[in-house]
């Protein structure tokens, strides 16, 4: 949404990747309609993932991250964070467990200026999952940007 906000996409092109967003959406729902206990118990792990972070987090400055996030251009995941600032749409719903391609946070540690995040993307299988980690710090209009980025062995 930034992107055509900021006039680095047009109109025509945020239609056609809200379109192509819009049939994987389906397409999960149709796994999801044909295997429910598989689903179930995705969306039983994506809760408790959203749980565990919340416990020593805000659930502002996780949906500021998962935006954060969203804006890395060459962040896989991103595509699937686009609407995290949304606070209709469950926190839950942006984390992948099992499913993939895979969304994890390990590990965040959230400070006033600063942010700390260490997840794994990627593949389900854990020896093929890439682990990263990001420093986020807050600009001079309060907004979280990634200002270090390293990946984890």
């Amino acid at each position: 949404m930034q992107q055509l906000d900021s006039g680095r996409i047009s109109h025509e092109e945020f239609r056609q990747a809200m379109s192509e967003h819009a049939r994987e959406i389906i397409v999960e729902m149709e796994e999801d309609r044909a295997n429910p206990a598989v689903a179930f118990l995705e969306q039983m792990l994506s809760r408790r993932a959203a749980a565990r972070l919340l416990k020593k987090n805000e659930e502002s400055v996780i949906r500021e991250v998962l935006a954060a996030l969203a804006e890395v251009e060459d962040f896989p995941p991103g595509r699937w964070l686009w609407n995290a600032a949304h606070p209709h749409i469950p926190l839950h719903a942006f984390f992948r467990t099992r499913r993939e391609p895979v969304f994890r946070i390990t590990q965040m540690e959230a400070m006033p200026q600063v942010v700390s995040v260490t997840l794994e993307h990627g593949p389900a299988d854990k020896s093929l999952v890439a682990r990263e980690e990001f420093r986020l710090r807050r600009d001079r209009r309060g907004r979280l940007c990634v200002e270090h980025r390293r990946r984890l062995a």
